[in-house]
């Protein structure tokens, strides 16, 4: 389930335990820049202990938060990994 770039983040601890744990999407993609990378989708908002561990140059766009469009209470984080 898990893509490589994930697991390699994981491994070094960019990605802490906590988040890994909610994951619910993994899709590969291409950032607007033509790096590929694979964005990560978790079924909640993450916290700013998690942000400070997420920050690092391997992480993009840690702080993305996509609210369902009939249900604005329903909030997911998602972020790239390069």
């Amino acid at each position: 389930m898990f893509d490589k770039r994930v697991m390699r983040a994981a491994k070094f601890g960019y990605i802490p335990d906590s988040v890994m744990k909610d994951i619910i999407d993994i899709k590969p993609v291409m950032l607007s820049d033509s790096r590929m990378s694979t964005r990560v989708t978790l079924d909640r908002v993450i916290t700013e202990e998690e942000r400070a561990v997420l920050d690092n140059v391997a992480i993009v766009g840690k702080d993305c938060v996509a609210v369902h469009r009939y249900a604005p209470e329903i909030k997911k984080s998602y972020f790239y990994v390069v």
